[in-house]
């Protein structure tokens, strides 16, 4: 490798990329060659500039983390990659016991420049067997918490506590069991996007309920009842949408 160090910043939140720059630019041997905000744009950036370490978000919209890896395994330019994560201690310790290091959300200089010391004092080699059986455990287990941006930063939610979410233009309204109701700055198809492969259900252009919490329904008015500790609601969803639950019951 050579003496400077060539990293690529992906990241979907701006101000997350924007501190990451900041930080690597204070340090001597260091040239942030590129910053990313998805999968795809981080592919081509890597492809285009060879970077020789990757700081990589693990939870973002449409394509993660993993997916990024695996699209550039065989590619003939595997770069390192350190993790920025506020996963939960279980996905810790599988990213320390794999090929892989991680800083922890928020991140202090010290741990970044730790983290790159380490990565300069040992190359690692990224084993496809390691990797694949790194992304199976992660995601056997599933995400504790989704990240939802908000205006003043972001929420750490577990899809488990969500009963609905509402749409309001390019806001959303997450109904949690605890009875809070947080808002955040992403819309409906985005948090669809984030829970997909759960027990979420998109009921209409502005509801996503949690079939979980799903107790009864009404053919004849269109309304289904949720009910979660303490609390129901009623949801009118489309006729169409009530065939469709309909179906999903009787597999």
């Amino acid at each position: 490798m050579e003496d400077l160090l060539k990293i690529l910043v992906v990241d979907d939140e701006p101000e997350a990329r924007e501190l990451l720059k900041y930080m690597l630019q204070e340090r001597d041997g260091v040239s942030v060659v590129g910053t990313a905000g998805d999968v795809d744009e981080a592919v081509s950036l890597m492809k285009r500039e060879k970077p020789h370490l990757v700081l990589l978000d693990i939870q973002m919209p449409g394509k993660d983390g993993f997916q990024f890896i695996e699209q550039i395994q065989g590619s003939g330019h595997e770069p390192g990659v350190i993790f920025v994560t506020a996963y939960e201690h279980y996905a810790i310790q599988a990213i320390r016991n794999s090929v892989f290091d991680y800083i922890l959300k928020p991140v202090h200089q010290e741990e970044l420049d730790s983290a790159i010391l380490r990565f300069r004092t040992r190359v690692r080699k990224v084993q496809k067997q390691e990797l694949h059986q790194l992304i199976e455990t992660l995601r056997s287990n599933g995400p504790v918490r989704i990240k939802l941006n908000t205006r003043a930063g972001y929420l750490l939610i577990d899809p488990a506590e969500v009963v609905f979410c509402e749409a309001d233009g390019n806001y959303t309204y997450i109904q949690l069991t605890s009875g809070a109701r947080e808002t955040t700055t992403q819309n409906l198809g985005n948090i669809e996007e984030l829970l997909e492969g759960g027990t979420f259900f998109r009921a209409s252009r502005s509801y996503l309920l949690n079939l979980k919490y799903l107790s009864r329904v009404d053919r004849k008015n269109c309304h289904c009842l949720l009910e979660y500790p303490g609390n129901t609601c009623s949801i009118k969803i489309p006729a169409q949408k009530i065939k469709m639950l309909e179906a999903i019951f009787t597999r």
